[in-house]
């Protein structure tokens, strides 16, 4: 992982696209990030899921209460409704998924999966 690139923006750390969570979390612990400062670590998978980590467990937001929130707030989109209703989430308060990401634009250069991922760090910074 060191030749790949860690984005640190605010509470969350980003990894580069199929790292595994546990090696994430592993990688921080190893270089000492501090959990005052780090919350969250999102990773991609392939090009349909999206996991979301609690890297600090004390604080922070319920991670599925969370997801599934922004889910039904993207449901209102017209344009958005119907591939926003395919998602599935999966986890807990610590660990959430969210899968079935559709491969599709959702904005010229930009497929659901960065958007979703935009999202997500833009509410959890």
């Amino acid at each position: 992982m060191a030749n790949d690139k860690v984005d640190l923006i605010g509470k969350v750390a980003k990894f580069p696209k199929n790292v595994k969570a546990h090696n994430a979390y592993n990688f921080l612990e190893n270089i000492k990030a501090s959990k005052k400062k780090l919350w969250y670590i999102l990773i991609e998978k392939e090009d349909n899921e999206l996991q979301c980590i609690k890297y600090n467990n004390k604080m922070g937001v319920n991670l599925k209460i969370f997801v599934e929130q922004m889910k039904n707030y993207y449901k209102k989109n017209e344009q958005m409704c119907e591939y926003i209703d395919k998602l599935v989430i999966e986890g807990n308060d610590k660990f959430s998924i969210i899968k079935n990401i559709p491969d599709i634009e959702v904005v010229p250069g930009k497929k659901m999966i960065t958007f979703l991922t935009e999202k997500l760090i833009t509410l959890l910074k």
